[in-house]
């Protein structure tokens, strides 16, 4: 499958972010509670004991931009300025950025507890979508949309 950059979409109309992990994980659902805690870089595991490695977009990229407003509700400038903040008190460090949706997929299918976010036309063999609180990316009212 060859790696494609987001599609333009109407004004308007809103966007799914696919939540995915591994096709071996036994992770089937997540709620947007702790997707958020997840991408704060708390420490939680999977079923398997393996702590969830969240994998970001590069910053300012519309998809990362959307899934920070959504999920960690904030934008851009108070992201920035939340990690900021976290180092200052000796906290933990963001999410690993990955550069390409190729990489970001083979990442996340290699690499044991990752969990990362793409749009669904861009999903592929590699990765597999899970529910979030209960939802997939095609049902009505899933909760990881944004307009951009």
């Amino acid at each position: 499958l060859v790696a494609s950059a987001p599609r333009p979409v109407k004004a308007g109309s809103d966007v799914a972010l696919a939540v995915i992990v591994s096709p071996t994980s036994k992770v089937t659902n997540i709620s947007v509670a702790d997707l958020r805690r997840v991408f704060e870089s708390e420490r939680l595991t999977d079923p398997d004991g393996n702590r969830l490695i969240a994998l970001n977009h590069p910053p300012k990229t519309v998809d990362r931009m959307g899934f920070d407003s959504v999920v960690l509700g904030m934008d851009a400038e108070r992201v920035g300025q939340f990690w900021i903040d976290r180092k200052i008190r000796g906290g933990s460090g963001p999410p690993r950025t990955v550069e390409s949706l190729t990489t970001l997929r083979r990442v996340v299918e290699k690499l044991p507890g990752a969990i990362g976010y793409i749009r669904p036309a861009q999903l592929s063999n590699e990765v597999r979508a899970i529910r979030v609180d209960g939802k997939l990316p095609e049902d009505a009212g899933y909760p990881v949309r944004y307009t951009p």
